[in-house]
């Protein structure tokens, strides 16, 4: 019912992600074209799995429906176990449950790692209050899989787990035989241990001076009642650690994973990254289940207020359409039955002829099945901001990165597009164009106005 209510109003990351799935499950092939192998999906766990639902389902947007129910299911029953485990009551797991499935920013990155990375990071909290070792390296290393910075979550929940300490070694066997082969694969195949979106985001640096900092507030202006009722159960997290104080046994690795969350965001303040709303996901999720849980080891009282927070959250979701036609927090430029449009129309014009795009790529590459060109698809035009920032790095991050592209492939012949699509201000005459309209107006995002298709 949840994914129904999201399915029409992906975002346009969203369907990179579902591009890499089609293309890896219908043909085998890891990129966002067909003509070139690419490294820009940022969670590899998140496309094998779509990946793999692809080739059986025929279709990535169904795959994406049944890992979305299936990761909720594995993030509810983990709760579960939690609060067992540290004898709480079962209504903080069903809040926290709540709080994470119906929060407003997370519905908005749905096809995103989002839903993937809540069931993992349940399931490794879920391993540390049980003291299992094993479990929770099989936990660790697919937390890496799924993102990369949740490393950051990891380690945090690691050192809290002092029943964890003596089979130190089962964890880091157990991480490295699941996260190691993709990482050798990624850095050998592929040409870089890491994805190339981490070099493309933080070379954009901000948004008109907005970085992933202050983006909470930036994302305000236009989103309100979205962003308010995204961030309170992470605000009442953070309050929640004067409830650790007097629950310290019973609270300590609920708390740390919490804190796991907050040294997340403070990471992503310091790497001053634009606010992509789905990077706030992560702290989100730790700290709206550390605050469920900590509300349901102090008192039955907060029972209601859970409640409280819980009806809002659905009564938002529900007055915000059924089902969604626009994400409620977007920083896309038009809408997503927009850029369909535009996918569709284009295939039908340029057949393969390849296209350079200069706006988001997403939905139109997906709609589109065809050779449609940037830094995400096409690699060769990523081989000189690789050098040029290599090149400024100091001596440490300068042999880091030429570690991390040591085996890439630099004679990857360049493809000529045959065609220019941009956004336009009014349409021009002669050409084809299609309307983009979006309610997001903020710092480097283009008035209302249209796509239009150009001679290269």
């Amino acid at each position: 019912m949840v994914f129904w209510l999201v399915h029409a109003s992906i975002i346009d990351d969203s369907y990179i992600t579902l591009t890499y799935a089609r293309n890896l499950g219908l043909h085998g092939h890891w990129g966002l074209i067909a003509e070139q192998t690419s490294n820009t999906a940022t969670s590899p766990l998140n496309v094998l799995l779509l990946g793999a639902l692809t080739a059986l389902l025929r279709h990535p947007v169904w795959a994406l429906g049944v890992l979305f129910v299936v990761a909720n299911m594995a993030l509810a029953a983990a709760l579960l176990r939690v609060m067992r485990a540290l004898s709480l009551p079962a209504w903080g797991a069903v809040a926290a449950w709540l709080a994470v499935l119906l929060n407003p920013l997370l519905l908005s990155a749905v096809g995103l790692e989002v839903a993937l990375g809540a069931a993992v990071l349940a399931l490794m909290l879920m391993a540390a209050v049980e003291s299992r070792p094993w479990v929770f390296g099989v936990c660790a290393g697919l937390a890496v899989l799924t993102r990369f910075d949740l490393a950051i979550v990891v380690v945090v929940l690691f050192a809290a787990s002092r029943s964890l300490w003596r089979g130190w070694w089962k964890a880091v066997v157990a991480a490295g035989m699941v996260a190691g082969p993709w990482f050798v694969f990624s850095w050998v195949v592929l040409g870089s241990f890491v994805p190339d979106t981490l070099l493309i985001k933080t070379q954009q640096r901000s948004w008109g001076g907005h970085q992933f900092g202050e983006g909470p507030l930036l994302l305000l202006r236009f989103y309100p009642a979205a962003i308010v009722l995204a961030f309170l159960p992470a605000v009442l997290g953070v309050l929640a650690f004067a409830a650790w104080t007097r629950r310290r046994a019973q609270l300590s690795l609920p708390a740390a994973f919490g804190l796991g969350g907050i040294l997340h965001y403070l990471a992503y303040t310091i790497l001053g990254v634009p606010p992509y709303h789905w990077y706030y996901g992560p702290s989100l999720i730790c700290l709206s289940l550390f605050a469920a849980l900590a509300a349901s080891a102090v008192a039955r009282g907060f029972a209601l207020a859970a409640v409280f927070l819980v009806v809002c959250q659905l009564g938002f979701a529900v007055q915000h359409g059924l089902p969604w036609r626009m994400a409620a927090v977007t920083t896309n430029w038009a809408s997503p039955a927009q850029y369909a449009t535009v996918g569709r129309d284009l295939k039908a014009l340029v057949g393969d002829q390849p296209v350079r795009l200069e706006g988001e790529i997403g939905a139109i590459a997906y709609f589109c099945d065809c050779t449609v060109l940037d830094q995400f698809s096409d690699r060769t035009q990523l081989v000189s901001a690789i050098d040029t920032v290599t090149a400024q790095a100091g001596p440490v991050k300068q042999w880091l990165l030429r570690l991390n592209y040591h085996f890439l492939d630099r004679g990857t012949p360049q493809v000529t597009p045959r065609y220019v699509l941009r956004d336009v201000a009014t349409p021009p005459s002669g050409v084809p164009a299609w309307p983009a309209t979006s309610p997001w107006h903020g710092p480097g995002a283009p008035p209302d106005g249209y796509y239009a298709l150009f001679p290269a």
